[in-house]
């Protein structure tokens, strides 16, 4: 990781502020470092990242159907 160059000021909510204080307190690592490490693991996937998640994805063994039943049967799963 580079250099920490950029400076950014967030306000939180009394809740969200505490969870910070606890992890903080409890690993020893500073408020700015977590919220570091929650960036990098939200937008920060790696190129192996994306070549496991393709892996794991080719392993599921799901039926094949032409495309406009597979589209109804995601829709219907997304609507629940």
């Amino acid at each position: 990781m580079g250099e920490l160059t950029e400076r950014m000021e967030i306000r939180l909510d009394y809740e969200r502020m505490q969870l910070l204080k606890k992890e903080s307190r409890e690993r020893g690592v500073s408020m700015a470092e977590i919220v570091r490490e929650a960036i990098d693991a939200r937008y920060r996937a790696t190129r192996d990242d994306k070549l496991r998640a393709a892996e794991e994805l080719f392993q599921v063994e799901a039926p094949v159907d032409d495309w406009e039943e597979m589209k109804r049967q995601i829709e219907e799963a997304r609507r629940g």
